[in-house]
Order: C-alpha cells, then structure tokens, then sequence
C-alpha cells in the first residue's frame, strides 16, 4: 500500500514544476491530487510528524530535511491557494500583488521540488527493497558497483542540467515560452534528471554517513 502510495506521489510531482507542459487547469488539479496523496502519507507517519514538530527529535540531516520541506510545502499551499483561477478560486489574486505572490508559489515550489527528491534518497533504499520483496526478486550483489556508475552519471547529468536548463530564469520566466513543445519537454526532462541527482547524491551521503 504503501509502496504505490510513493509512486503515485513521484509520478504526480514529476510534473507539478511545469506549468507551461500541463497547462494551468491540469497544473492545479494535480495540485490538489498531490495535496491529498501526500496528507494520506502524513496521516501514516503522523507520531514521526508530531515528534518533528514538538522538537523532540535531534538534529539529524533527515529531520532537517523534513522540516524544510515541510516549511515549503506551507508556502507552496498557501500562496497557491491565493493564486488560483481553477481548482480553489477562493481568493484570485490580481494585480501587482498576485506576480510577487505567483513568483514566491513558484520558487518554493522549486526548492520543495528538490528538497523531495533528496528526501526520497533518504528513503529509497527502504522503498527500493520493499518493491523488491512484494515482487519477489533478488538483485545479484555485483549490480551494486553497476547502480553506484549509474548513480554518478545522474549525479553528472543533473548538475549539467542544473546550469544549463538556467533554472532561475525559468522561475522569472515561467510565463514564457521555453522554446515551444519541444523547449518544454527538454525542460521537463532536465528537471526530473535534477531530482533524480539529488536521489543519487544523498544515497551517496547516506553511505558514507553509516559507514562513519
């Protein structure tokens, strides 16, 4: 159950950053789908998410992590609400106010974006083998150096696309064209190789921080 609660969760993310591929009625229905996806996830580990929120745990990568994103999932709800003409059209902001207010949703959304994917490297390796286990299968151990090579180049792959794809332009920008069909499928495809670099490098962290 869970294990598809996750899929569904990344397979909705993966393109919740590109508004121009999705268009801004199915941006926000997705939006929404991804809000009650990730609440049920919130609900399963509700004890973890009290304890993070009364301080109770210690300061530990993975919980920073958590409350950072947690911090940016608040803002990215918030000012969406505030922004939006089609799924929640409570407020609709118009006017001067509504750029600041669109450019703040979409910053946050960005890092939040990022932020997931390096706390899915916290994770995967607990998801990789629950996936493993209800499929039946066993992945030979001399794989591990293949995953490690392949790990590198999306490591390798993501920051090429990090600087070139000139991320922060598309935030300013957001409302203009990438370059037609084709710019925003390359930009699509140049942000799920920026998470899956943040995947491969905290696995990477992770590794080295249990062998210590």
């Amino acid at each position: 159950m869970r294990i598809l609660l996750y899929i569904l969760i990344w397979a909705v993310i993966l393109f919740l950053p590109n508004r121009l591929l999705t268009t801004e009625p199915i941006h926000e229905y997705l939006g929404l789908i991804f809000l009650l996806l990730g609440s049920i996830h919130l609900v399963l580990v509700r004890r973890y998410l009290r304890a993070l929120m009364t301080l109770r745990l210690r300061v530990t990568p993975l919980n920073t992590v958590n409350s950072v994103m947690l911090i940016l999932l608040l803002v990215v709800i918030a000012t969406g609400i505030m922004i939006s003409l089609y799924a929640v059209p409570i407020i609709r902001l118009r006017g001067l106010t509504s750029i600041y207010v669109h450019g703040t949703h979409l910053a946050a959304a960005v890092l939040f974006y990022l932020i997931v994917g390096i706390h899915v490297g916290f994770h995967w390796r607990a998801i990789w083998n629950g996936i493993l286990r209800r499929l039946s299968l066993c992945i030979p151990t001399g794989l591990s150096r293949v995953f490690d090579a392949l790990g590198v180049l999306l490591i390798i792959a993501g920051l090429h696309a990090f600087v070139t794809t000139h991320i922060y332009e598309k935030i300013l920008y957001e409302h203009l064209s990438f370059g037609g069909i084709v710019g925003t499928w390359q930009y699509q495809l140049d942000l799920m190789l920026i998470f899956a670099a943040c995947m491969s490098a905290t696995l990477f962290f992770e590794r080295l921080r249990m062998r210590k």
